[in-house]
């Protein structure tokens, strides 16, 4: 597993005096979210979070708050698919989202 920078001014391993910064793994990996996120923008983050606030699915229908998709999507998709949507931001969610995404946008959409 690479080394996590850590970015966040917040991290209890946040030196401003290193160039990379602390260059070490948050631990517990939890109180730095930009640290987890490592290779995924900070715009993203937003994007991923405000479409799970949202109560819009992305085929247009109307979906629950803190859900990815509508209850027709969600059970479309194959139970591996599903489960993989349990997952936190930054912990493999972004990947299981897009998987799914284009799963529908071919199978169902």
């Amino acid at each position: 597993m690479p080394v996590i920078k850590c970015f966040n001014s917040q991290c209890e391993y946040y030196d401003p005096d290193e160039v990379d910064n602390c260059g070490r793994p948050c631990n517990p990996i939890t109180k730095c979210l930009y640290a987890i996120l490592g290779k995924i923008e900070k715009k993203s983050v937003g994007f991923y979070a405000d479409g799970l606030q949202s109560n819009e699915c992305a085929c247009g229908h109307t979906k629950k708050r803190g859900q990815s998709f509508c209850y027709n999507c969600y059970k479309a998709l194959p139970q591996d698919m599903q489960g993989g949507l349990y997952k936190r931001i930054g912990q493999g969610y972004e990947e299981e989202y897009e998987e799914a995404v284009k799963w529908l946008e071919v199978n169902v959409w």
